[in-house]
């Protein structure tokens, strides 16, 4: 509007100085020369106005840089709702709901808010919002308490957010700047030590994503208790017979007698701990300095499988002890690791899965691997999944599924493990 009143004020401009011009008459030459002039200035105003506001409601005074993005995504956006028939028309013009971004200091990811409206819920839920966003898509979507705005959170998706460790050493000097009861799972996301779910298919990257964890807790300042069950005795049966021979074990009668020795050491850590709370109610064990205590199960499935054809007894006594850990170990610094091809209803029990905070799917897994990870209604981030990437959910950093690219290793890792500053001990074999 303020565009049509400056060309109809310009041209009343000019159309002064062309009936002064025409007509020239001493008596009103000054009067049209002047409303000539005034109206020129009028019209000037107004197109500085109109620059001005334009420049403002994009953002301008953060930069060049943002002004482009925001111009840039912001006008594809609005003109993909009004094709996509999220315009609401009335008289004479078209109404879009009211739009907000924004985009962090290295325009790698920022955020969408759209307001919700009685006509667009649905629509605004469904929408593929991704595709009007150019190069950034949608990692993460939701509604406002008040469930006035949906909230689209997202990523550019030509940024990598994957480490290359050439060498032992790089990634010592990685691991070391984080906190010691903090693993991380890739540059961006790094998660406090709980229990933990691993789902990827061979070649997803599942078993690097292991060694990263591994190699972590190995050269941490405080000192891992690992435990380690592999029922088809693989990679992670050596893997555990170099770190603590007498903690690992591979037939289902020592892994449930190592689940068994596990339970026994979480109950005397919390008869150490009912003390120490005494003087600091609601802490848990890192607050005092103790050692975590994690029991890392590989090829779950097949354990979950095997175990089915057991006597009753069996089956009841090691499902106790699963229970167990993963009801009661968070706070005293017991914690479960989970490693499985794909997740099945029929191979891990919902109860377990509830109560377990961490959950990754790597590579590109069935549908069916998706619900029973995660729960049914989780929308999954639609792209190919290189190998090592995958999403994973954590109550707090992730609470609906995010992308995360697992580090690459540049060394060998049964090396890293014998040259590790800490942590591998040795003792008897496990029968």
């Amino acid at each position: 509007m303020f565009i049509i009143f400056a060309f109809i004020i310009l041209a009343l401009s000019v159309g002064a100085s062309m009936i002064n011009r025409a007509l020239q008459m001493p008596t009103f030459e000054p009067i049209l020369e002047k409303a000539s002039f005034w109206l020129m200035i009028a019209s000037a105003a107004l197109f500085a106005m109109v620059i001005l506001g334009y420049l403002l409601s994009h953002r301008i005074y953060r930069g060049f840089r943002y002004f482009w993005h925001y111009r840039s995504v912001k006008s594809s956006l609005e003109h993909q709702m009004i094709d996509g028939g999220f315009g609401i028309q009335r008289s004479y013009y078209i109404e879009l709901p009211k739009i907000k971004l924004s985009f962090n200091k290295d325009f790698m990811s920022g955020t969408l808010i759209v307001k919700d409206s009685i006509k667009f819920d649905n629509k605004l839920d469904n929408a593929a919002i991704s595709a009007a966003l150019g190069k950034f898509y949608v990692e993460r979507k939701y509604q406002t308490d008040d469930g006035n705005f949906w909230i689209y959170e997202f990523l550019d998706g030509s940024i990598s957010f994957k480490q290359t460790f050439n060498s032992f050493g790089d990634f010592l000097k990685y691991s070391n700047t984080i906190p010691p009861y903090t693993l991380f799972l890739d540059r961006r996301s790094a998660v406090k030590l709980q229990h933990s779910l691993v789902v990827g298919l061979t070649g997803s990257g599942k078993t690097y994503k292991i060694y990263n964890f591994l190699l972590q807790m190995l050269n941490k300042n405080v000192r891992y208790e690992l435990f380690f069950a592999d029922p088809k005795g693989s990679s992670l049966a050596v893997i555990g017979s170099i770190i603590a021979e007498d903690r690992t074990a591979v037939d289902i009668n020592s892994i449930v007698q190592l689940l068994d020795e596990f339970v026994c050491l979480m109950w005397a850590r919390k008869n150490e701990l009912r003390e120490r709370l005494k003087v600091k109610v609601d802490a848990d064990y890192s607050d005092f300095g103790m050692n975590p205590c994690v029991f890392i199960f590989d090829e779950y499935a097949s354990y979950a499988s095997t175990l089915a054809s057991k006597e009753k007894a069996v089956r009841d006594k090691a499902k106790a002890l699963l229970y167990e850990i993963i009801l009661q170990g968070r706070q005293l610094g017991f914690f479960v690791m989970l490693i499985m091809q794909k997740s099945d209803a029929t191979l891990i029990d919902t109860a377990i899965r509830d109560n377990i905070p961490l959950k990754i799917v790597l590579g590109n897994s069935e549908q069916q691997t998706y619900v029973t990870a995660f729960g049914a209604g989780i929308d999954i981030p639609n792209r190919h999944y290189l190998v090592g990437e995958g999403v994973f959910t954590e109550p707090i950093l992730a609470p609906t599924p995010k992308l995360l690219q697992a580090p690459y290793f540049g060394f060998d890792i049964l090396q890293a493990l014998h040259h590790s500053p800490r942590g591998v001990t040795t003792g008897a074999p496990k029968k």
